[in-house]
């Protein structure tokens, strides 16, 4: 009997990295981690981030909306100050 086949079988791949960077990984790894599984799961990661973009915007207060499109200059801060005026304000419970 033949062994079965892996339907999404892994593929080496060569990347190049900074020194600093492979080092600064390496102190991440224990003796018995797989840094090829380490770098699988950060690429996983990353694309479900940049897939589920939309959840990370929904999950942000109305405020640091705000405040990021005031450090990004796209508003100035008379309309910061605007927007920001307009928001409920927090009750003492929530502040603490």
């Amino acid at each position: 009997m033949s062994r079965r086949r892996v339907a999404d079988k892994t593929v080496p791949v060569s990347i190049g990295l900074p020194q600093s960077l492979l080092d600064r990984l390496n102190m991440q790894l224990d003796w018995r981690q797989s840094r090829s599984r380490w770098v699988k799961n950060a690429i996983v990661a990353k694309l479900e981030a940049h897939d589920s973009e939309s959840q990370i915007i929904a999950e942000l207060s109305t405020k640091r909306i705000i405040t990021l499109l005031f450090n990004r200059s796209i508003i100035n801060w008379f309309e910061y100050e605007q927007l920001i005026s307009k928001l409920p304000v927090e009750g003492i419970e929530e502040a603490q």
